[in-house]
């Protein structure tokens, strides 16, 4: 079993991968920027914005992971917050490349996340790893996230980044958020809802990352499930996941760009992506259609 490294290893994504990852025997570490005496994982110190590591977490290390970077929906979009949303993912990175550079250590993979956000609002069109960016901040924050991992690949280490799409989770992320109106038994669509998001249940996301260690993946790779969903059918699929009879009513398009500013671009575009590249490498989907991964996280 390897030794695996990850950076954002307490958040969201990181901590079910974490414990995935350890049932499968494998040794994990987690890059923390306080010590955790009380974590079930090896945690050493880090401080991105000092660019300061602690050496002692790359011994023996075959596999590293970076999720690192502040929470795209936490906050409104003021120019600070967007610098920190992109500095914090490109600036982890720096520090990951150089240590690399520095230490002479060539890991087996590199893995990285980003998200589909890179495509911008496309509509109906089905996106692929083939297309380029989009425009707004969503495609310019990710573009510059995936660049930054150049410095990894250039110093001959195989690189596998992750296109996340909305990751299902009822206790965190866009589906916690999504759930909240059912206690007033409504469930809210995005203005007229007809936007796809690209989502994918949990379990799924880990095994992504799971699949491409084990499998030696590289390159970009779109980890969506193989169905996108209009927003307003997500809406309309929540109040029977969970049992509960919901109105399901729209929240007007110019009420959220009050509301958000530039933010409401999350909720509000469209983007439709594919994941017969993932497929073809073999990846098995556990949840394909929402309804099932619905009544798996709901029912």
């Amino acid at each position: 079993m390897a030794t695996i490294l990850i950076g954002g290893g307490t958040g969201f994504i990181g901590k079910h991968l974490s414990e995935r990852l350890k049932e499968k025997g494998h040794e994990v570490r987690h890059l923390s920027r306080s010590k955790r005496p009380d974590s079930p994982f090896e945690t050493f110190q880090w401080d991105v914005e000092k660019q300061t590591i602690d050496d002692a977490a790359f011994r023996s290390v075959a596999y590293i992971i970076n999720l690192t970077g502040a929470g795209i929906a936490d906050q409104r979009w003021t120019d600070k917050r967007k610098q920190l949303i992109i500095s914090s993912r490109t600036d982890s990175t720096k520090l990951l490349a150089d240590t690399l550079k520095r230490l002479h250590i060539r890991p087996k993979l590199y893995l990285n996340s980003s998200a589909v956000g890179y495509y911008g609002n496309q509509g109906e069109k089905l996106m692929t790893e083939a297309h380029g960016p989009g425009s707004g901040f969503l495609s310019e924050s990710c573009l510059q996230w995936e660049a930054s991992v150049d410095a990894v690949r250039d110093q001959g280490i195989p690189v596998c980044i992750n296109r996340t799409g909305i990751v299902l989770h009822p206790d965190n992320g866009a589906l916690e958020k999504m759930l909240i109106p059912l206690n007033f038994f409504i469930s809210t669509y995005f203005g007229n809802g007809a936007q796809f998001y690209s989502w994918i249940h949990i379990d799924d996301m880990v095994e992504t990352f799971v699949y491409a260690i084990e499998h030696q993946l590289t390159g970009t790779y779109n980890a969506v499930a193989p169905h996108p969903a209009r927003n307003k059918t997500m809406a309309a699929a929540l109040g029977p996941a969970k049992g509960k009879p919901a109105l399901v009513i729209p929240a007007p398009a110019f009420a959220l760009k009050i509301a958000l500013g530039e933010m409401s671009h999350t909720v509000l575009d469209s983007t439709r992506c594919s994941s017969a590249k993932l497929e073809a490498e073999g990846f098995k989907f556990k949840f394909p259609e929402l309804e099932g991964a619905l009544a798996d996280l709901l029912g």
